[in-house]
């Protein structure tokens, strides 16, 4: 068994291929060696997969871990990020009777293939018998649609729901007008070359058989700058296809936060989507329609 250490920023070079309750193992991009790493993000053992699965079994053993929730649901963070990004999210989530995996992957280092790859590992090697949600955030909704997209069989999986939050089913506009210069490609590595929209919307969609919903969220800055900036509207020089045709399940929040993940109404029609597989529960629903019949009466 290898010295103690903190591990370093999973961001760069490190990529989780195994999670058992916060327990995890990564890999690392550059060496494609393992580590195990603690819920206090200390370094527990490094070497093959197989020695530090063996060291964690020790652990479970000696520290007399509690086993696994039957299902599973996966949060992936969005490009650039890494997964404190998704903190207030997570915690958001944790009264649902199931497994929170928030995964770290090194955005800035790996392509999309490369992800999706480790995300399908990651699936096969969970200890959770149960099924599978995943929250996309951002760029990360290509990953999973890469990943189901070179699966011989998606239900081998056992895939519930999948929800995305802003997601770039179509790309970034954006990236398509930088992506060109040698020196962003460079620092943002080989994803930032994926998101763009003509690479993006060659990705196969989720398939049919699969719940999927979208929420649209921006914080309070977002609307102010799209105010300010409103000539730019044209920007876009593709035509790709509209964000809300990847799913007939949306639903749009006008948040109140800075940064969308910490507004209690995204958080909230996120537990509500991945319990019930609809963003509205009964009594809401009910409710809204009161208001709005009230208005059409006055």
């Amino acid at each position: 068994m290898n010295l103690t250490f903190f591990a370093f920023d999973s961001r760069f070079f490190w990529e989780d291929v195994y999670n058992y309750n916060d327990w995890i193992i990564q890999l690392n991009v550059r060496t494609l060696k393992y580590r195990l790493v603690d819920p206090f993000g200390v370094r527990r053992e490094s070497g093959t997969f197989e020695q530090c699965k063996e060291t964690l079994l020790k652990y479970i053993y000696a520290c007399e871990l509690t086993e696994q929730k039957e299902n599973t649901i996966v949060i992936l963070h969005g490009f650039g990020q890494k997964k404190s990004s998704v903190k207030a999210l997570v915690n958001s989530l944790k009264d649902i009777n199931a497994n929170i995996v928030s995964v770290s992957y090194a955005t800035l280092r790996r392509g999309i293939g490369f992800h999706s790859n480790i995300l399908a590992q990651m699936l096969q090697n969970s200890e959770a018998k149960g099924k599978f949600f995943i929250i996309n955030v951002g760029s990360s909704c290509l990953i999973t649609r890469k990943m189901l997209s070179e699966s011989t069989n998606f239900r081998r999986f056992n895939i519930e729901r999948i929800l995305d939050i802003n997601p770039m089913n179509s790309g970034s506009d954006l990236v398509d007008l930088l992506f060109k210069n040698r020196f962003l490609n460079f620092l943002l590595g080989p994803m930032f070359k994926d998101i763009a929209t003509k690479n993006a919307v060659t990705i196969e969609k989720l398939p049919p058989e699969i719940d999927h919903g979208i929420i649209f969220a921006s914080g309070f800055l977002t609307h102010f700058i799209k105010k300010r900036f409103s000539k730019y509207e044209s920007f876009p020089r593709t035509n790709p296809p509209d964000e809300r045709s990847y799913a007939e399940k949306i639903v749009n929040v006008r948040g109140k936060t800075l940064y969308s993940l910490n507004d209690e109404t995204v958080a909230e029609y996120c537990k509500n989507f991945i319990t019930t597989g609809d963003f509205m529960q009964s009594w809401q629903t009910s409710k809204r329609e009161k208001k709005q019949a009230k208005k059409k009466t006055g």
